[in-house]
């Protein structure tokens, strides 16, 4: 019992530094209006220098149409997401994601980036990359092609 308690207690407080560093950030995606098959979408992260850092969120869990979301997959060196999937968004959508991001990642140069495709409509890479900052965060803007409206909120 008593080896049990402090195995429990020490995995806890090694995760402490984790969960006081998350920043839940809320991301809202509307896609455009579109006939077709639903868009699947990469959110993910680049650091100040613009190398990848992390995979946010893959909507569109078949995985055989990631490499049409083509700058993320190519960023991941074509591994994709693991573990952070859902389902794509079909036209006039939005999707509402709530992912913890480390708090330190905010006002330090990250850059949030989103890549769109559809099954026989097109590709749009990087077609949202908005700096991650406490100024542009609940400012609407639009996409140059799958997205309507996109913002974020901390």
């Amino acid at each position: 019992m008593y080896r049990t308690s402090t195995a429990l207690a020490l995995s806890l407080a090694a995760l402490a530094p984790i969960a006081a560093d998350a920043n839940p950030v809320k991301i809202s995606v509307t896609i455009a209006q579109y006939s077709g098959p639903n868009t699947f979408l990469a959110m993910y992260l680049t650091d100040k220098s613009g190398a990848f850092k992390s995979t946010v969120w893959v909507a569109g869990d078949r995985t055989r149409y990631w490499r049409h979301l083509r700058t993320w997959f190519a960023a991941t060196g074509g591994q994709g997401a693991d573990g952070v999937t859902g389902a794509s968004v079909g036209s006039g959508r939005t999707l509402t994601i709530t992912p913890d991001i480390a708090a330190s990642m905010i006002d330090a140069g990250y850059v949030l980036h989103i890549d769109a495709a559809a099954e026989g409509v097109g590709e749009s890479p990087d077609e949202i990359q908005v700096p991650l900052t406490t100024a542009g965060a609940a400012k609407p803007m639009a996409g140059n092609g799958f997205i309507a409206n996109f913002q974020y909120g901390l």
